[in-house]
């Protein structure tokens, strides 16, 4: 591997002290603490919920608030606690009157807002009005602001949100925002109300006992986080580990949905969209840096099949490790509380059957693909057309071999269907998406070099031109 600069070596040090200082100052809190290192690093977002008093709010601010501007020494964060009464300039910033006075146009002044800054936190986010929270979902997606004809770009690059109810309530309340929310959100986790551990407690209250607050004293600067994010969007995901990605989604989500008609109550944490599956491959990219920046600083910035593990941080709700999760329900009493940790049990015990399932798929990748494709027809005419050389046949074997086979995301045909927007690829209006159905159409499952259309416009994004 080649050498790391020193700034970014000086960088990923200050990330492990960063968080290790925070791990010791708040216990049990290892997934959330995951969770906010890799949306950090890939500039998604967290959402954070459970009942009062689980330290929420003091660990977002924790992070949030201490990740400053080597510039000028401030953090570059917009804090809101929502309310009934918050309304929609109270996040995206004021109305500029002096514009509305002069020409009669009603523009933000965004700087003020949540656009204006590089993190934001925002408090009790359920207790905002529906309508509310939905007016900031393209905030939280495209990071712009589009009021009529004038669209205002953004600086957010990662919001913390929490609250003190439980999904449950949150689902019976407003079940679509529940899943328009899930859809733009990498990360949700779930903070329990007591501990696993009883030295955990016993820590906490010979801690405050004494009166003593953490003491917090690492630092992180905004521009060591910037490093570490330009790292991220450096990292190659060949082309087995990108089938592996969509071979987990698709597993995961048909495990998850034969749970709810086994438990008709249950809805999975995770929206199974075409948006979750890209989101899903840079997690999985953030998660290899992160991997770099604690385990291996050795290693290549390239994915494994082994850092496919690292997605269940973001295909599931977060929360106690299984062991922790066994000893928390032995002694749970809210059954709010019980079945919140039953599903965190549920969805950790489905992603490690489906993700066996796709590590054994993709060991006879080569096989299976062969199989796909029913080229038994196509070698056998290989093999006589080098034996005695026949034109027709060779026009034949050519035909049928293109109606299996599309250009995948890397083919120069398809990369010009995409456009980079953002530091990302999506595809191009009214291209690409009909050559995909077809290809889904005609069943054809694409070799290592040359990936189905389905891939195409799936993962497209990991494919720069």
């Amino acid at each position: 591997m080649q050498a790391q600069p020193s700034t970014y070596v000086q960088a990923a040090r200050a990330f492990r002290h960063f968080f290790g200082e925070l791990r010791e100052a708040y216990l049990e809190r290892e997934t959330l603490f995951t969770q906010l290192e890799l949306a950090l690093l890939g500039r998604e977002h967290v959402l954070v919920v459970g009942p009062p008093g689980t330290a929420k709010s003091a660990i977002a601010s924790a992070v949030l608030g201490r990740i400053i501007d080597e510039r000028n020494g401030l953090p570059s964060l917009f804090s809101k606690q929502l309310a009934e009464s918050t309304v929609q300039t109270d996040l995206i910033g004021p109305v500029d009157f002096k514009v509305l006075t002069e020409t009669g146009r009603t523009e933000y002044l965004t700087d003020e807002g949540m656009l204006g800054s590089e993190h934001a936190f925002l408090d009790e986010v359920f207790d905002g009005r529906d309508m509310l929270l939905r007016s900031i979902l393209n905030v939280l997606y495209e990071r712009e602001l589009k009021h009529g004809r004038r669209v205002t770009t953004g600086r957010t690059e990662c919001v913390v949100m929490t609250s003190n109810r439980y999904l449950s309530e949150v689902l019976a309340r407003s079940p679509e925002l529940l899943l328009a929310f899930a859809d733009r959100l990498s990360f949700i986790c779930f903070v329990p109300k007591a501990f696993a551990r009883r030295e955990s407690r016993a820590a906490m209250l010979h801690r405050y006992s004494h009166g003593a607050r953490p003491d917090l004293r690492a630092q992180l600067s905004l521009q060591q986080v910037d490093l570490l994010q330009d790292a991220v969007t450096k990292v190659v995901v060949p082309s087995h580990v990108m089938e592996g990605v969509e071979l987990l989604a698709d597993a995961l989500e048909r495990a998850l949905a034969l749970q709810v008609s086994k438990l008709p109550d249950y809805v999975p944490t995770k929206y199974f969209s075409q948006r979750s599956v890209v989101k899903a491959l840079w997690a999985l990219k953030a998660a290899v840096v992160r991997d770099q920046i604690y385990r291996r600083p050795e290693r290549t910035l390239e994915a494994t099949v082994e850092d496919l593990d690292s997605l269940r941080w973001f295909f599931l709700l977060g929360g106690p490790s299984a062991g922790e999760t066994e000893a928390l329900l032995k002694s749970v009493v809210d059954p709010r509380e019980r079945a919140q940790l039953e599903i965190v049990r549920l969805e950790q015990r489905a992603f490690d059957e489906s993700l066996a399932k796709v590590r054994q798929e993709l060991g006879g990748g080569v096989e299976r693909e062969a199989h796909a494709l029913v080229s038994s027809e196509e070698v056998g005419a290989a093999d006589s057309l080098g034996r005695n050389w026949q034109p027709a046949l060779v026009s034949s074997t050519a035909k049928s071999l293109l109606t299996k086979l599309v250009p995948g995301p890397r083919h120069a045909r398809t990369a010009r269907r995409w456009w980079p927007r953002r530091g990302r690829w999506w595809p191009r209006r009214n291209s690409g998406w009909r050559e995909a159905s077809r290809g889904m159409e005609r069943g054809g499952v694409g070799s290592r070099c040359c990936r189905p259309s389905a891939m195409s416009w799936r993962s497209a994004r990991a494919f720069p031109s």
